[in-house]
């Protein structure tokens, strides 16, 4: 690999991870609420701070869909 293809890949690396940091990680964004805001992954209404802030879910689920 030469220079120019090492900061080809470090600035398409770049773009990607802005890209992810875009992701809102809550509830709202989570493929498993449903309408009424209802997680159908625990059949529950998640806590009002989860639909807004970060969470910490391991089911969280995100289409890949930027909007």
């Amino acid at each position: 690999m030469n220079l120019a293809e090492l900061n080809a890949i470090k600035m398409h690396l770049n773009k990607q991870l802005k890209e992810l940091e875009f992701i809102q990680i809550t509830c709202l964004r989570c493929e498993h609420l449903k309408s009424g805001h209802r997680c159908e992954k625990f059949d529950a209404k998640p806590p009002a701070e989860w639909l807004h802030g970060p969470i910490d879910c391991e089911h969280w689920l995100w289409d890949a869909v930027p909007f």
